[in-house]
């Protein structure tokens, strides 16, 4: 199976850092919703370099402040897709979704159906 960032990305890129790609999401969320994607086949977050984390928050920061310039967005969020949460052929990547006044966003999201053993995670960090 193929990488379907890894192919189709540097052709479609709006914007790009050293270590990222921006494009418009196909399926968009909210108007404006771009994908940031590692150039670099990287499954998770924890594959990237100290340098491509760097990048990645100097990257965002700047299409961020760019989307915030818009007069109807109020703020950013950002959702990274990672390890077996991806569809299949892709690879590590981050959603940035413009918020608007009354846009519906948290009312189209529904709660996990698992309980997560936030005692145990809490342990872990220690």
């Amino acid at each position: 199976m193929t990488c379907v960032f890894c192919k189709l990305v540097k052709e479609k890129s709006i914007a790009q850092s050293k270590c990222f790609y921006a494009i418009w999401d196909i399926d968009p969320i909210q108007e404006g919703h771009l994908l940031v994607i590692a150039k670099s086949h990287r499954m998770s977050i924890a594959e990237l370099s100290s340098e491509e984390r760097l990048d990645l928050l100097d990257f965002q920061e700047k299409l961020i402040s760019c989307m915030e310039k818009q007069a109807s967005v109020l703020g950013v969020t950002v959702v990274v897709n990672n390890g077996n949460v991806m569809d299949q052929d892709l690879h590590f990547h981050s959603h940035l979704l413009p918020r608007y006044v009354e846009d519906g966003f948290w009312d189209r999201v529904q709660p996990a159906q698992k309980i997560f053993p936030k005692e145990q995670f809490e342990a872990d960090l220690q």
